[in-house]
């Protein structure tokens, strides 16, 4: 990726995740954003079905999405993605690749996609870098359970 490209995705990535870029600093948030590409997603766009394959991480910079568990035919909205927050992290971390939740956008959207393969490579290879990831995606996941919790 061009170094003006990367820039100008850093400086996106910082508003909507200022924890995540200020703990890997400017050199780590390049590791991770090397590769990386930014996709604008339009509304009532399915981004991720649920129990497919995913072959990326994507990092919300802005907009809303809808989570949805596919069952018995029907989709159960189960949550709402906002901007500063992460998909795609459990088939990766999990190592199936496939997804636990069908993701479409309620808003315009727009996300930094980054590939499994250089995720993996990443987290693998530089344990600071792994070390912020892993922590924020523990914050994350503790998050979405509190929210679902609420509303059963």
């Amino acid at each position: 990726m061009k170094t003006t490209e990367t820039s100008a995705i850093a400086a996106q990535f910082q508003a909507a995740f200022p924890k995540i870029a200020g703990q890997l600093g400017p050199q780590h948030l390049g590791d991770l954003l090397d590769g990386a590409s930014v996709q604008e997603v339009a509304p009532g766009r399915t981004l991720i079905r649920d129990r497919m394959p995913v072959d990326f991480l994507y990092f919300v910079l802005s907009g809303e999405m809808g989570a949805y568990i596919e069952q018995g035919g029907k989709s159960l909205r189960v949550g709402t993605v906002h901007s500063g927050e992460w998909l795609g992290e459990i088939s990766v971390l999990s190592g199936e690749h496939l997804a636990s939740a069908t993701i479409v956008t309620d808003t315009a959207c727009v996300v930094v996609k980054v590939h499994h393969l250089g995720f993996e490579k990443l987290i693998t290879g530089n344990q600071a870098v792994a070390s912020v990831l892993l922590e924020n995606f523990i914050e994350l996941m503790a998050k979405r359970l509190r929210a679902t919790a609420a509303q059963a």
